[in-house]
């Protein structure tokens, strides 16, 4: 397929045509990620990473619910070569 890159504001854009689309996988509105390399510009769906600390800001102290079990162990010092 065959499009043309237009200026889009003070940017560009092409038309990505209905069967390039439907057969990428890639839906309207879905955020991607543009890798713009070599002479060429490819188009990823973008897969967001978070660290452990990026969850646990996202997560409120009442949906943790720490059983009895879990207590229990808690505040135990290491016993072999755990990484703290």
């Amino acid at each position: 397929m065959r499009t043309n890159i237009r200026k889009w504001g003070n940017s560009a854009g092409a038309i990505i045509p209905a069967a390039a689309l439907a057969k990428s996988g890639l839906k309207l509105g879905e955020c991607v990620d543009i890798i713009a390399e070599d002479g060429q510009i490819t188009i990823k769906t973008h897969t967001p990473e978070y660290s452990l600390d990026d969850l646990l800001a996202a997560t409120s102290a009442s949906a943790v619910k720490l059983t009895d079990e879990d207590k229990e162990w808690l505040g135990d010092l290491p016993v072999g070569r755990e990484l703290i």
